[in-house]
Parts: C-alpha cells; sequence; structure tokens
C-alpha cells in the first residue's frame, strides 16, 4: 500500500502549494496575509485573557497556551497566508522549481501583510476596551521582555519556534481525515506556546498592542524584535525544515529509481 505521508509526498504537497501561491495576484496575497494576521491576534487575545484570569501561573500559562491554537487552526482552515509556514516554499528553489526571487517576493509581501493584520487587530483590541488591567499589564510584560532578548538569545529563540510550527503545520499536511489534522495541529501549537519562543507574527500583535496601550517602546525596540524573529523565523522553516525534508525526499527519489532499474 502507497504511503501518504513522509518528506517526498509532504514536498511535493508544499511544491504544488507554491505553485498555486505563485498563481495568486498580489492583492489576494495581500488580503489573506492580512487575515492570517488577524487570526494570529485572535489566538493571542483569546491566549493572554485566559492566562491573565488565572493567578496560577503555570496553570494561566498552560491554558493560554491551549487556546492560542485557534488561530493558526483559522490559518490552515481558511487557507490564508501566514509567513511562517510559508517559510517552507523554499523547498521550490531546492527542487529547482522555481527562482529565489519569486519566492521572496511572496515571503516578503505575506510578511507585509501579516504585519497590517496584526497592527489592525492590536488597535481594534484598544478602541474596543476588550482588555482589563491585568490583561494589559501580561501584555506589556510580555512586550518589554521580548525587546530586551539578547540578540543570539533572540535569534536561537526564532529558529527553534519555526522549527517547531512548521514541524506541526508539516504534521497537519500529512493528516488526511480532518479531525486528526486540527488535533495534531492543536498539540503542535501548544507546545510552540508552552516553549515560549519567537513567532515573528504574534510577536507583532504584542507588541503594537503594548505599544497602543502605553508601553515604552521605540521603534528601534520593535524593529530589532521583528527583524531578528522574522530571520529566524526563515532559517527554522525554509532552511532547517524544508531543506532537511527536500534532500530526503530526493535521496527517496534515488533509492526508488535505483530499485526500478534492478528489477529490469
Amino acid at each position: 500500500m502507497k504511503s501518504s505521508s513522509g518528506p517526498k509526498n509532504l514536498t511535493n504537497y508544499i511544491l504544488n502549494q507554491t505553485q498555486l501561491k505563485s498563481s495568486k495576484s498580489i492583492s489576494v496575497l495581500l488580503m489573506q496575509g492580512i487575515l492570517a494576521g488577524l487570526y494570529i491576534a485572535i489566538g493571542a487575545i483569546g491566549s493572554l485573557k485566559v492566562s491573565a484570569s488565572v493567578t496560577s501561573p503555570g496553570l494561566g500559562d498552560f491554558l493560554g497556551a491551549v487556546v492560542f491554537p485557534v488561530g493558526i487552526i483559522a490559518i490552515i482552515v481558511m487557507q490564508a497566508e501566514l509567513y511562517t509556514s510559508n517559510c517552507m516554499i523554499t523547498s521550490a528553489i531546492y527542487a529547482g522549481q522555481s527562482k529565489a526571487k519569486k519566492i521572496f517576493q511572496i515571503l516578503s509581501l505575506v510578511l507585509f501583510a501579516n504585519l497590517l493584520g496584526s497592527i489592525f487587530a492590536a488597535f481594534l483590541t484598544v478602541a474596543s476596551g476588550m482588555f482589563n488591567e491585568s490583561v494589559i499589564a501580561l501584555v506589556t510584560e510580555k512586550a518589554l521582555t521580548k525587546v530586551n532578548i539578547p540578540l543570539g538569545q533572540l535569534f536561537a529563540s526564532a529558529i527553534f519556534c519555526n522549527i517547531i510550527v512548521c514541524t506541526g503545520v508539516c504534521l497537519a499536511y500529512n493528516s488526511k481525515d480532518e479531525i486528526a489534522k486540527l488535533i495534531t495541529l492543536w498539540l503542535a501549537i501548544t507546545v510552540f506556546v508552552i516553549s515560549g519562543t519567537e513567532h515573528v507574527v504574534a510577536n507583532m500583535y504584542y507588541l503594537f498592542a503594548a505599544l497602543f496601550y502605553g508601553a515604552p517602546l521605540t521603534a528601534k525596540d520593535i524593529v530589532y524584535n521583528l527583524l531578528v524573529a522574522a530571520i529566524g523565523n526563515f532559517i527554522g522553516g525554509g532552511i532547517i525544515v524544508a531543506g532537511i525534508n527536500c534532500l530526503l525526499a530526493s535521496r527517496t527519489e534515488v533509492k526508488q529509481d535505483s530499485s526500478s532499474s534492478l528489477a529490469v
């Protein structure tokens, strides 16, 4: 029986998705990217409100992590465009099916659109008054912590973050049953949130929400965190996860071709 999982099938799926993304107009990518920024913010809002409402820090962090994945799930189900998971479209470069310029154009546009969606969500959060003092204090503390992470630690955290996130997305891609897909993705993203690693799009929401609530953040602080996180996320998803899977997929093809030759 032919397997529907593994690096080869995963890489083929990502290559097909890359072709679809490449065929989308700039306006469609922009709108879907804005939606993805909003979806991540929705998960972050739920996570913050749950965490702030629980007096036990450990339990609050866990329950907040369990709520957060709804944003990623919405992105997968609604086929929105998220920078971090899109980093894996570098597979098309490794496979020789696309030029690097095209791939980086898509990633840059999606990252910009995610930023627009996150800023809009942060603005609506403040304008709607949905956060009480304890939630404002939590998002402010989180934002100030993020912009003060040392460079090396921030970079390593961002790399590991997208290894976790893209691994979860890969597991979801390989799941044929919708319920299994959602459960797998939920567990993987919960692990990412519990790990406390740096996700550039989630950080967009946290930093701008804190800024709009009056946190002492500068443009330099925000650019520092988001730039390093974006590069680290790219390495984790676009080079490590996508690169290794492409390498394994090519090795699988070579072995299959050799087996076929021997059989003849």
